[in-house]
């Protein structure tokens, strides 16, 4: 078959996933479902983001495309078992965004932040499911908030729905004062099961759950710092990261591997590198 040709770069792109889906279209897509392209758009989703930390507007093009196709994927599945179209999927969100920004759209008036238009997208969005009818028998503040979502993100979006409700520290002295307490609830518990000079402990469930509450804290003690958890600890992993690579060029200089030095030798790479990056941002 020939590829599709409209006007309209969004048209032919509709019309090429419903090819890839037909009769005659590719073997491996007509075999997928919304389950298991879930992986390619979870991916999808990190590249983008990857490209917007690099500021690489190129690649970010390319990878919006992506993403673009598999909401059109999607979309194509649930029209063929006569759920929904794709033209539905744009004109709900857009039908959505205007309801909720009365304050660009409508006459209302008065919204003059940004935690402001989230408190009024909060009332608007219950409003929404009380006109439905499609209120949740879960009335948990808590409820809504995807369990697939990654860790990090769901903490973040649980503390964030309980301070709505008064439910949190009022000062970032009282999350840095708890956070001090866990750390000596962890170091009780880890006292119990071996020395930390051990290598490795054996796996404890009391532990998992101090250590499992240390990570919450911290997510709170990120937000109380108005910096985003998830972004932060991607940051911290890029900076690694690049320290690293930088270590393993100073090792391989030497004609030796980084296994042929003690620890000590390898800090005093590990200096090197933060040395270097240090000038490099001063240039």
């Amino acid at each position: 078959m020939n590829p599709p040709n409209f006007d309209s770069p969004i048209q032919n792109l509709l019309q090429l996933t419903s090819d890839l889906r037909s009769p005659e279209g590719c073997p491996w897509d007509k075999e997928q479902t919304h389950l298991s392209v879930v992986p390619h758009l979870l991916e999808e989703t990190y590249e983008v983001v990857d490209t917007i930390e690099r500021g690489d507007d190129n690649h970010l093009r390319e990878e919006l495309g992506d993403l673009l196709f598999q909401i059109t994927f999607h979309s194509q599945l649930a029209k063929e078992r006569g759920a929904f179209t794709f033209e539905d999927v744009a004109n709900d969100v857009f039908q959505k965004l205007v309801y909720r920004h009365p304050h660009v759209y409508g006459t209302k008036t008065g919204i003059g932040s940004g935690e402001e238009v989230l408190t009024q997208w909060d009332q608007l969005k219950q409003m929404e499911k009380e006109k439905k009818g499609t209120q949740d028998s879960d009335t948990s503040v808590l409820a809504g908030i995807p369990k697939a979502l990654p860790a990090i993100q769901r903490s973040e979006k649980i503390q964030s729905k309980v301070t709505k409700q008064g439910f949190d520290w009022p000062t970032v002295s009282g999350v840095f004062q708890k956070f001090q307490e866990e750390i000596l609830e962890l170091d009780t518990e880890l006292q119990k099961h071996g020395s930390l000079t051990s290598k490795k402990l054996k796996y404890d469930e009391r532990v998992e759950d101090e250590l499992g509450d240390l990570f919450f804290l911290l997510v709170n003690l990120a937000r109380k710092l108005s910096i985003d958890p998830e972004t932060c600890l991607r940051r911290a992993n890029e900076k690694f990261e690049t320290r690293f690579r930088i270590v393993e060029g100073l090792v391989e200089q030497t004609g030796k591997t980084l296994k042929d030095y003690p620890l000590e030798e390898l800090d005093r790479f590990w200096d090197q590198a933060k040395l270097r990056l240090k000038e490099d941002q001063t240039k």
